[in-house]
């Protein structure tokens, strides 16, 4: 029996499939006209083969059991060998158990049994594809976030030539705090870009007020205080950074409601904007500034020790304060430095 393939795209996204049986082809090659998707035709999984090699194929539809020439289960090891993690959906009968394992060992995306509808078939595909875009899209975002976020706070850094290094050193910080906390790693992903950013805001705020060699003015104060609501509104149209926002708004809220913008109190405040909050102060304690010198370790103890409970989170002051007395959190000549523990 002669084998054909058909080659399926929409919106510029092509499907691969295979199949032996003229009538099986027939059946998909009108379902998917249906859909929407082109339909291109080839008269063996060899050629299947070729089409990979010379078009972008999003997916691939294939039936196992295929005579001569290469099987349904070679087929799928021959495009995974190029193509790692392109999405193959095996076609099978119910009663073929064994190869249908097989299949999926070798890291098929599901599968599909014959006799199967039209709207199965639909389904599988549409999975499959909307995998491959999500998985695209993630990823996409995963390297442009930090890209992004680094950029933002490097605008910041250079206003200020005595914060240059500021924010590597409080995200490595926060993340280890995080660390401690046992926060999956998605949450640390999100804590690392918002201890990066935190202070983006402060872009918008006069080189006046955000560059005084001494103590602010309560004018001043109030000024400056805007820069979490402007960090906010600068991220809110970008949708890769949504999950750092509440770390921007709120990381100067205080566990006794004294903070701002908001006054939220205890674990009202989100918490990473609180694991946040504790890195940013022990980084802004342990670095020069223009109205004061750097405090040593002691110093740097006993404030948080007079705020634990008060100003911060005391789960992440303990964290904190652990940190400091097995010398894994120590002070340089440039602020804070975290040892591999």
């Amino acid at each position: 029996m002669t084998s054909h393939l058909y080659v399926v795209r929409a919106a510029g996204e092509s499907i691969l499939v295979v199949d032996d049986d003229p009538s099986v082809l027939g059946l998909m090659a009108n379902v998917l006209s249906r859909a929407g998707h082109r339909v291109v035709t080839a008269s063996s999984a060899a050629e299947a083969i070729g089409v990979v090699e010379h078009e972008e194929i999003m997916a691939v539809v294939t039936d196992i059991n295929m005579p001569g020439g290469i099987s349904g289960l070679e087929l799928i090891d021959a495009l995974h060998a190029k193509h790692p993690c392109l999405p193959i959906i095996p076609v099978t009968g119910a009663a073929d158990e064994s190869s249908l394992r097989g299949a999926l060992d070798r890291g098929a995306a599901g599968f599909i049994l014959k006799p199967f509808t039209a709207a199965e078939l639909r389904e599988k595909v549409n999975i499959a594809l909307n995998r491959v875009l999500l998985t695209q899209v993630e990823l996409r975002e995963r390297l442009l976030a930090p890209t992004m976020a680094s950029v933002l706070a490097n605008a910041i850094e250079i206003r200020d030539s005595g914060m240059e290094g500021h924010t590597e050193r409080l995200a490595a910080l926060a993340l280890e705090l995080g660390r401690g906390r046992g926060l999956p790693d998605t949450e640390l992903e999100a804590l690392e870009l918002g201890a990066v950013l935190h202070d983006v805001g402060k872009i918008g705020i006069p080189d006046s007020v955000l560059l005084k060699p001494a103590a602010l003015t309560a004018e001043q104060r109030a000024v400056i205080e805007t820069h979490v609501v402007i960090g906010d509104q600068m991220l809110a149209p970008l949708d890769l950074l949504e999950s750092v926002r509440p770390i921007v708004l709120y990381h100067h809220e205080r566990w006794d409601g004294a903070g701002y913008p908001d006054g939220l109190a205890g674990p009202e405040i989100p918490l990473l904007a609180r694991i946040v909050a504790v890195a940013d102060s022990i980084e802004a304690m342990s670095g020069q500034r223009p109205y004061r010198p750097p405090l040593d370790r002691s110093g740097v103890i006993e404030q948080l020790a007079e705020g634990r409970g008060s100003q911060w989170d005391p789960e992440i002051v303990d964290l904190a304060l652990a940190l400091l007395g097995s010398g894994q959190l120590q002070f340089g000549p440039n602020g804070i430095q975290l040892l591999d523990p």
